[in-house]
């Protein structure tokens, strides 16, 4: 164990003991003043052996007798099981975590753990940069936890948590969360804490970026979705035919309600969560709201003959057998439909590719342009 390790470690055991330490203090606290007051003849010096039953008094009474019963028990249990039983045992390491994270000084604190903040996190430690992430979701960061980075596990919204995160001597920040109230209310609990931080927010409203944008939280709003469309609007400019998108989320919605405005093209967005988009809905784009990974479950909704376009959008990476699956067999049956697959892992690539797909990374291409937007001194800003 390394001495920064130890040194985390004693303070850990020290507060999950400060009630028991606590408890004998007042204890012994209670038999020095008992002794102050009943033996008056003797020093101070005196009086503290006795309230440590190194020495005893001539005279014994029933509450000498029991004190001096009492106090080697707790103190052989408190502060000898504590310093021969604690010390020696194995750190817990979501709270040594939380500790490294709150001795963090110019560091980068990345709020949300997905596959954008990934690719910060990964930036950071392969150019030895400080960071610690904040993510209430335990299994999603338990890798980093027992790797020994500096992670505080819990609510984001919570000002115990920001604190832990020493947001006050921090950098920058990196908001990564899916829920605009959320991300809301960490923007501004953190420029509370922090009036000079850079803030930059994933966000995904038009309103929400610009009421984040404003005096006096004053932070830099972005939309992944946004900044992958500008792929999909040169894939989609001037086609014909109809289209499929399967997925869940706002960018799968986007590129159903983008090619939904083009001319004579009917879209069909397979969404099994969603029973409506956050756009206005014309006759060209309709909504089945079933979990599509088969030809079988698409073709009772649409004829596979008039589309030209697919775009499955998933993100989980559980999903991504059920994408590659959907794409060979476009690949076998219907090779003449244009099929794009977004992944999050580049090793992935080929494979989707060898089915004649075109695949697609919106974490990929916003860490890209995120990396152009941040200030000089950011961990992840390009180098010159």
């Amino acid at each position: 164990m390394s001495i920064i390790n130890l040194l985390i470690n004693i303070e850990l055991k020290l507060k999950q003991y400060k009630l028991q330490f606590i408890f004998l203090l007042l204890f012994w606290f209670g038999g020095f003043s008992f002794f102050f007051l009943t033996q008056q003849g003797e020093n101070l010096y005196i009086i503290f052996l006795y309230s440590l039953t190194i020495r005893r008094p001539i005279t014994s009474d029933d509450f000498i007798n029991f004190y001096t019963l009492i106090w080697p028990i707790l103190l052989e249990v408190i502060v000898f099981g504590f310093i021969m039983g604690e010390l020696l045992e194995k750190y817990n390491p979501v709270i040594t975590s939380r500790i490294l994270a709150k001795h963090k000084r110019n560091h980068t604190v990345i709020i949300g753990y997905q596959h954008l903040s990934e690719r910060i996190v990964d930036f950071c430690t392969e150019n030895k940069k400080r960071f610690c992430v904040i993510e209430d979701n335990e299994e999603l960061v338990e890798d980093l936890v027992n790797s020994g980075y500096p992670v505080v596990i819990g609510d984001p919204t919570e000002l115990f948590n920001l604190k832990d995160a020493n947001i006050k001597k921090a950098k920058e920040v990196f908001i990564n969360v899916d829920e605009a109230r959320i991300a809301i209310i960490c923007t501004e609990k953190i420029r509370q804490l922090n009036d000079e931080i850079a803030i930059y927010v994933r966000a995904f409203e038009d309103h929400v970026q610009d009421y984040l944008e404003q005096t006096p939280l004053n932070a830099f709003s972005f939309s992944t979705s946004k900044w992958a469309m500008e792929g999909i609007y040169e894939w989609t400019k001037g086609k014909k035919g109809n289209a499929i998108v399967i997925g869940r989320d706002r960018l799968t919605h986007r590129i159903a309600h983008h090619i939904s405005l083009q001319t004579d093209r009917e879209v069909f967005l397979f969404d099994d969560e969603h029973d409506g988009i956050e756009f206005v809905v014309g006759s060209n784009l309709h909504i089945i709201q079933e979990f599509a990974c088969f030809l079988s479950d698409l073709r009772p909704h649409v004829d596979l003959e008039s589309v030209s376009q697919v775009f499955i959008c998933w993100k989980k990476d559980s999903e991504f057998d059920e994408a590659l699956y959907l794409a060979s067999k476009f690949d076998l049956r219907y090779p003449n439909i244009e099929v794009y697959v977004r992944i999050f892992d580049e090793e992935l690539k080929d494979l989707v590719e060898k089915y004649g797909a075109q695949t697609f990374s919106t974490s990929e291409n916003a860490f890209k342009k995120l990396q152009n937007e941040v200030t000089a001194d950011s961990a992840i800003a390009i180098k010159k």
